[in-house]
């Protein structure tokens, strides 16, 4: 069933593939823009308060004005708002929270 964005919500996105360490990391965004069955989101920014390694998780995650702009539209075919134009493994959108999950291979 279709998800209908709105401004401001958040959401995390995530790489579908068969690689476990890839499908792991998960960045968070906020919606930017809804225009019918594509949208804009942009990039938000996780604040870290110690030092950060390779493995360190966000403390907090804030709303960033000058995140990076992506473009996602809705998939009829695979059911879901992913990266557009897509290649062979477009990046997906979960709705509902942001999340952060480094690299960790």
């Amino acid at each position: 069933m279709k998800h209908t964005p709105t401004v401001g919500e958040h959401l995390y996105i995530y790489t579908p593939c068969n690689m476990y360490y890839v499908r792991m990391v998960r960045n968070p965004y906020t919606v930017a823009e809804v225009k019918g069955n594509t949208i804009k989101i942009r990039e938000a920014r996780c604040i870290f308060y110690g030092a950060r390694y390779y493995d360190t998780l966000a403390d907090d995650i804030v709303d960033d004005p000058n995140g990076t702009i992506l473009t996602f539209r809705w998939s009829e075919k695979k059911q879901r708002w992913q990266e557009s134009p897509a290649g062979s493994y477009p990046r997906v959108a979960v709705f509902g929270e942001w999340d952060y999950q480094p690299y960790l291979d």
